[in-house]
C-alpha cells in the first residue's frame, strides 16, 4: 500500500465528519434481538448461600455494585466469592 495513489473520493470518504446527524446509522433504533445478542449478562448470587441477586449487564453490574469493569471481569473468569458475591456469565443451579 506505500506510494498507493487513491482517488478524491475515497480520500473524502475517509476525512469527512461522521459525527451526530452526519453518522448514516444516526438515530437507528436496534431491534430486541439485537440488543440480546449485544448485551453481556452477568448473574449474581449471594455467596454464603447461592440465593440469586439477579441479572444485570456487565456496565450496569460494574455500576450497581461499585466494581471496576477489570475487577468484574476478573472474578467472572476465576469463579471466586468477590465483596460477598459470585459473579458469572452463566446461571448456577443450587
Amino acid at each position: 500500500m506505500s506510494g498507493k495513489q487513491f482517488s478524491p473520493e475515497f480520500l473524502y470518504m475517509q476525512t469527512r465528519n461522521k459525527v451526530g446527524i452526519k453518522n448514516p446509522n444516526y438515530g437507528g433504533k436496534k431491534s430486541t434481538s439485537t440488543l440480546a445478542k449485544i448485551i453481556k449478562l452477568v448473574y449474581v448470587y449471594n455467596s454464603l448461600d447461592l440465593d440469586y441477586i439477579g441479572s444485570f449487564p456487565t456496565v450496569v453490574c460494574s455500576k450497581t455494585f461499585k466494581i471496576g469493569k477489570d475487577t468484574l471481569s476478573k472474578y467472572i473468569k476465576s469463579g471466586l466469592p468477590f465483596k460477598g458475591k459470585i459473579y458469572s456469565r452463566t446461571k448456577l443451579y443450587k
